[in-house]
């Protein structure tokens, strides 16, 4: 009798020559390539997985991921989980030398299947490597990365002297390129009349840029001025709390003595991102 289909699919299956282990005990089909390894990670990491695992089955059958013929299918590239399950199973322990385009492969699907730690490590290892600043904010914005991280990368954005370009925009979105604009224009004492050039005026420095945008974004816990710290004293503020106005920090003291043409210090509403 000829094979059915199904058969013949099955038997064009491979074992993955690494990730086939012998003490395995939870099976993912992913493309055509069987993997077999440990359910412990699956279950202590993702909630995702975690529910799928113990979803219950008929008296006499076995769960999912058990053996092959109920694995666990996966609709992702075999090379992307292969590399996902080198973050377990990498034999140098916490050393590793993907480039970027790994990382942000592990940051995919740590993200699509709640993996947290994983996360949070592809994160730690994205902000070693060299990644363009547009392509940076845009990836940590996808993933909803904290906003602690973005603060710097907006700053940068706020300090070079270019305004952003339409396609610099587009890919931001527009609720950042409002954010960039409003911190910019809080920033410089006057408009550009250089030919769209538009430097931060002299002796402004990374903590206030930062402290801008904290506030513009109404972080709770904004950025230290560097005048906190040298005398011990806490940064004047207006009086009022949160609730009073809108969420907003003041803008330090010292930042809006630097510029001169009276805008600095009106109240921008928070933006958020």
């Amino acid at each position: 009798m000829a094979d059915t289909t199904e058969e013949q699919e099955f038997k064009q299956l491979q074992r993955h020559p690494c990730y086939y282990l012998n003490g395995g005990d939870v099976h993912f089909l992913v493309g055509n390539q069987l993997f077999r390894v440990h359910r412990y990670f699956f279950e202590r990491e993702s909630r995702v997985f975690r529910e799928q695992i113990e979803l219950p089955t008929p008296p006499g059958r076995p769960r999912q991921g058990d053996d092959e013929s109920v694995a666990i299918v996966l609709d992702v590239p075999p090379v992307s989980f292969e590399k996902f399950l080198g973050v377990f199973y990498n034999p140098r322990y916490s050393v590793y030398d993907w480039d970027s385009d790994d990382w942000i492969s592990i940051l995919e699907l740590a993200d699509k299947w709640e993996f947290d730690e994983v996360k949070n490590l592809a994160v730690r290892e994205l902000e070693k490597q060299e990644i363009s600043l547009i392509p940076r904010i845009a990836l940590y914005q996808q993933f909803k990365i904290d906003h602690m991280l973005l603060v710097p990368l907006y700053a940068k954005l706020c300090s070079r002297p270019e305004a952003l370009d339409e396609d610099e925009s587009n890919i931001i979105g527009m609720k950042t390129t409002v954010l960039i604009f409003r911190a910019r224009e809080r920033l410089r004492a006057q408009p550009s009349s250089d030919g769209g050039r538009s430097p931060l005026p002299p002796g402004l420095e990374k903590e206030d840029v930062e402290h801008t945008i904290t506030t513009l974004l109404a972080i709770r816990t904004p950025i230290a001025s560097p005048t906190e710290g040298r005398t011990g004293e806490a940064p004047k503020t207006s009086g009022k709390g949160k609730g009073d106005n809108g969420g907003q920090n003041p803008v330090p003291n010292r930042a809006v003595n630097k510029n001169a043409n009276g805008r600095t210090g009106r109240p921008v509403g928070p933006v958020k991102n």
